[in-house]
């Protein structure tokens, strides 16, 4: 073979070796990251209504009190932190009633890179999302914190965030909420613990987010009981596990938040 021909067949199979390993290296091309999900730009708002409910231990049994009230998010402002991260300002308005005035309750964060979607608030730190969005990814979105503090609810404490792990169970669904209808929905599930077999504590939460509007619902049940008021204490018989966690629960909160509006 002459020279010349043997040099340039060389040739091709190398560069044939390298655009395969480029290939293999590089993965598949994603069109689409699902940064719509979790929107922000100043003027946004979002109003929802909240209903919740807490329990809270009484002499002779459970206290329970519900209620209704609504909250309005605006985008202000943006601000950068050290590392130049861009900021969503975010006041958060609340009222007891439809009928009622607005009134600011507090401020709090929200941004969104390449890899996350963050919500500062209270000084806690949550990666609300990751990015791609794809249905079964999880991921720790209290990472920033201890997930073993305490909240205070009704003046007992509680370990909310115990045993929280984030996964997207569903991207790209439809969803209905207060009768309007989403055709792009992703559905996150912050916490459950069920799995554990725990009849003494449920931390179960879920949050939806549409393309272009952001957050739709949230649900949270933050539950913990010592079997005392429905089965005297006793946890060995199986009496108190075998109950619905509604008749068992003894302090703890549950929240149901759902969109009215945006803009």
């Amino acid at each position: 073979m002459p020279r010349k021909a043997s040099v340039f067949l060389l040739a091709l199979f190398l560069l044939f070796l390298l655009s395969c390993n480029k290939s293999e290296t590089e993965g598949p091309v994603i069109d689409d990251y699902g940064y719509e999900y979790f929107p922000l730009e100043v003027g946004r708002s979002w109003e929802y209504e909240v209903d919740s409910v807490i329990y809270d231990p009484a002499v002779g049994g459970t206290a329970v009190d519900s209620f209704r009230a609504y909250i309005r998010e605006l985008i202000a402002d943006t601000l950068h932190d050290n590392t130049g991260q861009v900021w969503y300002r975010v006041e958060r308005y609340y009222r007891r009633s439809d009928t009622l005035p607005w009134q600011v309750e507090k401020v709090l964060t929200l941004s969104r890179d390449e890899q996350r979607a963050t919500r500062m608030e209270d000084n806690l730190r949550f990666t609300k999302l990751v990015f791609p969005v794809e249905a079964g990814k999880s991921w720790d979105g209290n990472a920033f914190f201890d997930d073993a503090r305490t909240v205070f609810v009704a003046g007992e404490s509680i370990s909310m965030f115990k045993n929280w792990q984030y996964r997207i169970l569903e991207a790209g669904v439809p969803a209905t909420i207060n009768g309007m209808e989403f055709d792009d929905v992703v559905i996150v599930q912050n916490a459950d613990n069920r799995y554990l077999n725990n009849f003494l504590e449920l931390r179960l939460a879920t949050e939806q987010y549409a393309r272009n509007i952001g957050l739709l619902s949230r649900e949270i049940h933050i539950w913990d009981t010592s079997c005392q008021v429905c089965c005297g204490g006793n946890t060995e018989d199986g009496l108190c596990q075998g109950l619905p966690w509604e008749e068992r629960v003894e302090k703890g909160f549950s929240v149901r938040q759902r969109l009215i509006r945006y803009q």
